[in-house]
């Protein structure tokens, strides 16, 4: 059907969304599956931001077993063996 859309009738819009989105359908079955990425090494900064992820991790561990004044040392008592 070619007529225009504003000239369709409400059945005719109908009919024409549904095989509208079965071409969108077919279109993705046959389209080719996207290859993995290959991996990418870590970096200097990925560690860091690895360790800092894992710091964070601990202290939320402390916090909630031993309370807030306990994560809160756990962090001073790193910042003390860093800068030592």
């Amino acid at each position: 059907m070619t007529k225009p859309y504003h000239e369709m009738t409400s059945a005719e819009r109908l009919t024409a969304r549904i095989a509208k989105n079965r071409e969108i359908d077919e279109k993705i079955q046959a389209a080719p599956v996207a290859a993995d990425k290959p991996k990418r090494r870590k970096t200097a900064a990925d560690e860091r931001t690895a360790q800092k992820n894992n710091t964070l991790d601990k202290f939320h561990e402390i916090r909630k077993s031993h309370g807030i004044d306990a994560a809160s040392e756990y962090l001073r008592n790193l910042r003390n063996q860093d800068s030592a």
